[in-house]
């Protein structure tokens, strides 16, 4: 059986962080630096990896990893 995948793209950074604090190095290795960043708040993971062009993928594995 495989690892469930708790983070989804639908998930916005200060959800993901409030559930899974330690997903905070993972966000920081894509260059989010989300302490503070208000825009964070109001955007989907999905958005958030567009604006910032950011694999959607390859983001949501590792944050999953980091919570697995």
């Amino acid at each position: 059986m495989s690892p469930k995948a708790p983070i989804t793209d639908s998930m916005s950074i200060p959800e993901i962080l409030a559930q899974y604090p330690q997903t905070q190095s993972v966000f920081a290795k894509y260059g989010l630096h989300v302490a503070g960043y208000k825009a964070l708040e109001h955007e989907n993971l999905f958005a958030t990896s567009r604006v910032h062009q950011i694999d959607l993928q390859a983001i949501l594995s590792d944050l999953n990893q980091a919570v697995n």
